[in-house]
């Protein structure tokens, strides 16, 4: 019998819930990035909003400079290009990012290490609204210390299984070799976890030079090398220092180094701007559609032109291991051209797009059925959840998700005893539910098929 805390007569209204509880969707694309910054607190996954944001807390990106040596001027090699966060960073905004976590493993008197990279990676672990891991940095490891960071950041997925790792391939120029050089290092743990890209991406945003530097490897001395060192230490432009610069470009000897160097800084692994490409996917279409056929925003080039052929080399492998492609194309511009992840022999697990609805679907549901924990583990139950996670399918049916004509061909959601429960598993404490989706998944290749039609009159 139901009690009533009431004590004067009159009428009362009490509002009874029937309703199973909602599931609350989780967030789908906000990236984890780790690597090297100007400043910032080390080893500390710590949120970040915008580019500004990032720049505030971690600082710029690293000038450019040029060794003491002269015979190294010629020859290209720079100190400082091997610092990517930044730059990786500047395109993922560019590309539609927004909400981030970066760790900072170190500053730019640091040289690039494998171990503080994974280190940097681990410190993503507890952070539960992280769905992606991007280390652009890595790639300026040797190749089985890239590969040792990138088997870290799978391992984590694979784990977690609530976050992929967007995977850069390191680009010499040569897409067979570099492409072999990958599949042999990398491991096929939590592959299906995992989406490579390839190749290398040219950025836009001229990266800031060290004049001081270049003056003297161009030989030069007295008052011009004296302003060149005072103006490469200040931190914001003057007007003396503007003028400066541009009398510095109206020397071709100095033009013609500057836009050899800006060619190598602008060289950049595509994962930052590949974490964007997905962002924005997810905002504009959803989680279940494939990050592929977009635009990449604020490049001007690639560094290697694939062909169909190289391209049908990188996405099919006996090893199973694909790499997705970035293709210029006439008239369409630059864009994301795979949709694949590590695990190309699988079925089930061969496109990213797959893969995150999926981690997207569990993690939502995981979240959102916490409640029934320590309840009674009967009928009504059964029923609250069945109906909580049905709703939930439901309505991404409606979203265009899940393929099926009816809710029915799309998904099923059966708990029960003698159904997915023995009475043993109720006595243990059991409550097993089974979900099974038609995920829809992408149209790879549109096969148009022509024949000659008889004339009949």
């Amino acid at each position: 019998m139901a009690t009533f805390d009431k004590k004067a007569p009159g009428v009362y209204v009490e509002e009874i819930s029937k309703l199973p509880p909602s599931v609350a969707s989780v967030a789908t694309a906000i990236p984890g990035f780790v690597g090297y910054t100007e400043r910032g607190t080390k080893n500390t996954a710590i949120r970040v909003e915008s580019l500004i944001d990032f720049e505030e807390k971690f600082g710029y990106a690293c000038k450019i400079a040029i060794p003491d040596e002269e015979n190294k001027i010629n020859g290209l090699e720079y100190k400082g290009l091997e610092y990517k966060l930044h730059e990786s960073m500047r395109l993922f905004y560019a590309n539609g990012g927004g909400i981030c976590y970066v760790v900072s493993v170190g500053n730019y008197t640091d040289a690039i290490s494998n171990t503080a990279l994974e280190t940097g990676i681990s410190m993503l672990e507890p952070i539960d609204e992280v769905t992606m891991i991007v280390v652009p940095d890595a790639v300026s490891l040797e190749i089985e210390d890239l590969a040792s960071v990138q088997n870290a950041a799978l391992a984590q997925c694979l784990e977690l299984k609530d976050r992929v790792a967007i995977l850069d391939v390191k680009d010499t120029g040569n897409c067979n070799t570099d492409a072999t050089k990958f599949r042999n290092s990398i491991g096929t743990k939590g592959a299906s976890y995992g989406a490579a890209y390839y190749p290398y991406i040219k950025s836009v945003y001229d990266r800031e030079i060290n004049v001081y530097d270049i003056y003297k490897g161009l030989g030069l001395s007295g008052n011009e090398l004296e302003d060149a060192q005072k103006y490469a230490v200040l931190s914001e432009p003057t007007e003396e220092s503007t003028l400066f610069a541009k009398q510095l470009m109206s020397k071709p000897e100095y033009a013609k180094l500057v836009a050899k160097i800006q060619e190598q800084a602008n060289l950049l692994p595509p994962s930052g701007a590949i974490a964007g490409i997905y962002c924005a996917n997810d905002n504009q279409r959803g989680v279940w559609h494939a990050p592929a056929n977009m635009s990449v925003s604020g490049i001007s080039d690639i560094n290697v032109r694939i062909s169909d052929k190289q391209q049908g080399e990188l996405n099919e492998n006996t090893s199973g291991k694909c790499i997705n492609a970035i293709r210029a194309f006439q008239g369409k511009g630059i864009l994301v051209w795979g949709a694949r992840t590590l695990d190309g022999l699988s079925s089930e697990w061969k496109y990213i797009s797959v893969r995150r609805f999926f981690n997207y679907v569990e993690e939502s549901i995981q979240e959102s059925t916490a409640w029934a924990v320590f309840q009674p583990n009967d009928a009504n139950t059964w029923v609250k959840v069945r109906c909580q996670i049905e709703n939930f399918l439901s309505n991404l049916w409606r979203d265009g998700a899940l393929a099926g004509s009816t809710p029915q061909e799309a998904f099923y959601v059966r708990v029960g005893i003698n159904q997915t429960m023995t009475a043993q598993d109720i006595l243990n404490g059991y409550m097993i539910v089974e979900i099974g989706m038609a995920a829809v998944r992408p149209a790879e290749f549109i096969v148009l098929q022509f024949s000659h039609k008889l004339q009949e009159s």
